[in-house]
């Protein structure tokens, strides 16, 4: 009798434990589609308050800013798993999670795609100004939300391609125009010849009088890449040639004059390329003129040669000091930028966006531009992309400093030390 009655406690007690992980399908799935492709997923689903954790699988491989919260608004813990999430909810009886991701959407010339298998009947909101082009299934509700298209569609795989606004095409053709006029001046001021880049920019307006807004903007953005390349070539060229000179003045002035003819007019050479905006050209003339410099040899009495090796050194070291890219360093402020305050209130920055942002803040709130393509290795145009998205959600402003462009956080997001 004492044995059976053990066996049915263990049954009741067994019954009463609950399972220590349960998977979730989701009550409801809304993804909203930015203009720039990435989407801001929304999950909502029940939790059995008794487990102690939850397993969800995600769409998309990779996620940003992701924020989980239980019925009361309370933040839940979770950790990553092969499938998806693993969100401990132990004492939650409803799960709200959001995230961003870029993996869902690709485009194609002007044509957005966005493709997933959804597993319940999933809310599509698109960008304002979205025209949809193709469905690969009928929507089962169409409806409209503050100038956005809203699409219900059903469970299963979805395909839809869509364009956007020409309007929006045009304002920002429109503003890689304007960006390049001003690179293009500011390297003009500087005394740098930018001809390439000025045809690609007449080729660019010229698009835009055509209402081909979208190889304005191509042609716009190669107009600025361009500009940048320039003024490296240029920067270098002029530091090779100030390095020749240095070597020819000082061959002369110890009387080594056996080879400095050569020497001297490599270095008129360098100087023509220079001047006319040949700046490949002038590297290599300048270093020419360094080496037939070093290489000048006295007239007379060769056995006075004292001192040239200290001469042969200080010519050299004048060289990889001239050589170097000069660097003008941004004066930093004892300041702190409050990024707490600026992602709270820009929650549409991507996370590339913010990485570069707290990179800002850690080098008192700027930094050049191309600090910024060095520290991240990201392509030059890849990165004014990035610096143009950041001054239109008005986070940075951009200045220019001896050629070169200085990326700051706005005033509004920093304060004195505390």
């Amino acid at each position: 009798m004492g044995n059976k009655l053990s066996i049915i406690l263990l049954f009741v007690i067994a019954s009463q434990i609950s399972p220590v992980w349960a998977e979730t399908t989701p009550q409801e799935i809304i993804i909203g589609v930015q203009s720039d492709g990435i989407t801001r997923l929304g999950y909502l689903f029940e939790s059995d308050i008794t487990s102690l954790q939850t397993n969800i699988s995600l769409l998309g491989e990779s996620y940003n800013d992701l924020f989980v919260i239980n019925e009361d608004g309370l933040p839940l813990e979770y950790t990553d798993s092969e499938d998806g999430l693993i969100i401990y909810s132990l004492g939650s009886s409803l799960v709200n999670l959001t995230y961003l991701t870029s993996e869902l959407t690709g485009k194609i010339g002007v044509i957005w795609s966005l493709g997933f298998i959804a597993p319940i009947s999933t809310g599509l909101v698109l960008p304002v100004g979205a025209t949809v082009i193709s469905l690969n299934v009928i929507p089962l509700e169409i409806d409209s939300e503050s100038g956005k298209t809203v699409l219900i569609m059903p469970a299963g795989q979805l395909e839809i391609q869509y364009t956007l606004n020409i309007i929006d095409s045009e304002q920002l053709s429109e503003a890689a125009i304007e960006a390049a006029e001003e690179a293009i001046q500011t390297a003009l001021s500087d005394g740098i010849i930018v001809t390439e880049a000025q045809a690609l920019l007449t080729e660019a307006k010229a698009f835009f009088q055509q209402g081909n807004y979208f190889d304005a903007e191509e042609k716009a953005t190669q107009t600025v890449e361009l500009v940048d390349e320039t003024v490296e070539e240029a920067t270098m060229a002029e530091a090779r040639v100030t390095a020749a000179e240095t070597a020819v003045q000082i061959a002369r002035e110890s009387g080594k004059t056996i080879g400095l003819e050569e020497a001297e007019e490599l270095l008129r050479d360098a100087r023509s390329g220079l001047q006319s905006g040949n700046y490949e050209q002038a590297v290599i003339y300048a270093e020419q003129a360094l080496g037939a410099a070093l290489k000048a040899e006295k007239s007379r009495n060769n056995n006075l040669l004292l001192g040239a090796g200290l001469i042969a050194a200080l010519v050299i070291g004048a060289y990889f000091f001239y050589q170097r890219k000069p660097i003008v360093e941004p004066a930093h402020v004892d300041i702190e930028i409050d990024l707490e305050r600026l992602f709270d209130e820009h929650p549409e920055l991507r996370m590339d966006d913010r990485e570069v942002l707290k990179y800002l803040a850690e080098n008192g709130g700027e930094a050049f531009a191309y600090d910024i393509r060095e520290r991240f290795d990201i392509p030059r145009t890849s990165a004014w992309r990035m610096i143009q998205r950041l001054q239109r959600y008005e986070v940075v402003d951009e200045r220019k400093i001896g050629g070169q462009s200085l990326i700051r956080i706005i005033e509004e997001y920093r304060r004195e030390p505390q």
